[in-house]
C-alpha cells in the first residue's frame, strides 16, 4: 500500500501490556496496545481491499471499521471525557462507508482522533475523573474503549483474512 499517512505506522507485532504496573498506566498501555493491534489489521491491505465488503453478503469493511472506531474515539474519549462539540462525522454509514478515493481522509481523520483522546485522557487527574460528555469515569471509558478496539480488531482480521485471500498473520 502507498498511503503516505501509514509510512511511519510500526506493523511490528507488540508484546501485551506488563501485568504489574499501577492501574492507570496498565489499562492505558492496554488501550494502546489494542490500537496498535487494530493498524496492523491494515498491513498487505490493497487500496480496493481496505473498502471491499470481503465477506458477502455483510457490508462492512476493514476501512469501515476504521470510521467506526473514529467515531468511538470522539464518543467516549474526545467529546466522551472533554465534552466540547459533538460531532458524527460519518453517521450511521461508517461501518458500510469509505470509498478507494476517501481512504487517505479517512485515516487521517482516525489519527487525528487518537491524538485529541489522548489529550483528553492525558487532562484526565485520576481514573475516577469524571468525564464533562459522557459522565463516565476514566477508568470506565478505557475499560470501554479496550472492549471496543478488541471486538473490531478481531472482525478486522477476519476481513482482512478474507481480502487476502488467505491467513497472513
Amino acid at each position: 500500500m502507498s498511503l503516505e499517512i501509514l509510512s511511519d505506522v510500526d506493523f511490528s507485532a507488540w508484546e501485551e501490556p506488563d501485568p504489574n504496573t499501577e492501574p492507570r498506566e496498565f489499562l492505558e498501555s492496554w488501550l494502546e496496545y489494542q490500537r496498535h493491534e487494530f493498524v496492523r489489521k491494515l498491513r498487505d491491505l490493497t487500496l480496493e481491499s481496505l473498502v471491499a465488503w470481503s465477506i458477502p453478503p455483510v457490508e462492512l469493511s476493514v476501512m469501515g471499521l476504521v470510521r467506526h472506531m473514529t467515531q468511538m474515539e470522539h464518543h467516549y474519549v474526545t467529546w466522551g471525557l472533554g465534552g466540547g462539540d459533538y460531532l458524527m462525522v460519518y453517521g450511521e454509514e461508517d461501518y458500510a462507508g469509505g470509498s478507494v478515493s476517501t481512504v487517505e481522509e479517512d485515516l487521517h481523520l482516525y489519527f487525528s482522533e487518537v491524538d485529541k483522546a489522548n489529550r483528553s485522557i492525558s487532562a484526565m487527574p485520576s481514573l475516577d475523573s469524571i468525564g464533562d460528555g459522557t459522565e463516565r469515569t476514566l477508568r470506565a471509558t478505557l475499560v470501554k474503549m479496550i472492549d471496543e478496539y478488541a471486538l473490531h480488531a478481531g472482525q478486522a482480521h477476519m476481513l482482512r483474512f478474507a481480502a487476502l485471500g488467505e491467513m497472513i498473520r
